[in-house]
Parts: C-alpha cells; sequence; structure tokens
C-alpha cells in the first residue's frame, strides 16, 4: 500500500511538472504568407511584429522584426525565397542599413542562418523618429535594392490592455513560483515517507 501511494504521488508530481513547464513560444518564422504585392509593404500583427515583403526580380524579400524602440538593438530576421515557388534561395549576399531624415544612415549586421535563405538582422540602437531601410541584394552578378519607408522608432505605448497582460504575467509568476514550492514540498514528503519505518506485519498479526 506505501509503495503504491508513493508512486501515485510520483505520477502527480510529474504531470504537475510538464503540465507548469510546457508552454506554447511566439518565434518570428516566414510563417508561409501569401506573397505579397510586388511593390515594398509594411505590416504589423497584433503581437507587434513588424514584417517588410516585397519583390525583387525572381525573388521574394522579407524582413521581419518586433516594434524598434528607441536606443536598444533590433534583432529581427530576413529571408529570401523564389517568388514562383516559395523556396529558398541560397546564393545570396544581403546588407540591410536604415536611413534617418536628416541623413544619418545606421547599418544593420547581418549574418547568414543555419536555414538556407535566412539571416539574423540586427538593427542598432537609434532614436526616435521615422526612417527608411534599404535591402541591398547581390546574386549571380547584380544587385537588387528594396526600399522600405515609414520605419518607426518609438517607445511602447502603455494601454490598459498592456496593464493588464503586465498584472496577468505577474499573477502566472507567482502561481508558478507557489507550485514550484508545493512540488518540492511533496517531494520531500514522498522521500520521508518512503524512508520512515515501515509497520511490523508479524506485529499485527500476533
Amino acid at each position: 500500500m506505501r509503495g503504491q501511494i508513493a508512486r501515485f504521488i510520483g505520477h502527480f508530481i510529474l504531470g504537475s511538472v510538464l503540465f507548469t513547464v510546457v508552454s506554447p513560444t511566439a518565434m518570428l518564422a516566414h510563417g508561409g504568407e501569401d506573397h505579397g504585392d510586388a511593390k515594398p509593404k509594411s505590416t504589423a500583427n497584433s503581437k507587434g511584429v513588424v514584417s517588410h515583403s516585397t519583390r525583387l526580380g525572381e525573388l521574394e524579400l522579407m524582413v521581419k522584426h518586433p516594434a524598434m524602440e528607441p536606443d536598444k538593438p533590433t534583432t529581427g530576421l530576413l529571408f529570401i525565397t523564389k517568388f514562383e515557388t516559395n523556396e529558398p534561395f541560397k546564393s545570396a549576399n544581403a546588407k540591410i542599413e536604415v536611413e534617418s531624415a536628416n541623413g544619418t544612415v545606421f547599418n544593420a549586421t547581418v549574418a547568414a542562418g543555419e536555414q538556407a535563405g535566412t539571416y539574423s538582422v540586427t538593427f542598432p540602437a537609434m532614436p526616435t523618429g521615422v526612417y527608411k531601410m534599404r535591402a541591398n541584394v547581390s546574386h549571380d552578378g547584380e544587385t537588387d535594392i528594396a526600399t522600405f519607408s515609414g520605419i518607426e522608432v518609438k517607445p511602447p505605448t502603455l494601454t490598459a490592455e498592456g496593464e493588464t497582460s503586465w498584472f496577468t504575467q505577474l499573477v502566472i509568476g507567482v502561481v508558478f513560483l507557489l507550485v514550484i514550492i508545493l512540488l518540492f514540498g511533496l517531494v520531500y514528503f514522498v522521500w520521508r515517507f518512503a524512508a520512515g519505518p515501515g509497520v511490523n506485519e508479524e506485529a499485527l498479526s500476533a
């Protein structure tokens, strides 16, 4: 009986850990979006991820990054694919620069990723303002340039929804901490229960 109780508590602990720790994560990814227009366009989703896409000849270029905040570097992704098939384009070199309204140019760091046609992009810290972004893509002896305007760098806007989200995350954090403490207590209880002296069956039958 004691072994069955210990196994039951052990299974409960394992299930609690899996339920608490495993959660979906948000990632920047190409996402299989439909082809954009030939002209450059920029969109933003509900999570604040900004996408810039355009067609460059037979290629399609897409830059994704979170909303840019002033004086903070921003990390995003660049995707270069074949426009007709959406297959990753392997033989390309890319450079990205951002120009302010007064002509100051900031160079982003572009590095090839592990997957073909995918590049990590690190935008430098920039002051608040509206910028133009130029993406230079070189391949097969030629260079194509895509220009995106209206790139905003601004402080995050705190809304009632944002305050609620922050409070919700705080509550989740407190609950997670309490669950961890409870799990440690259960583990200690199981250990004490399993290591404690058992009941002498001979004495009971006497």
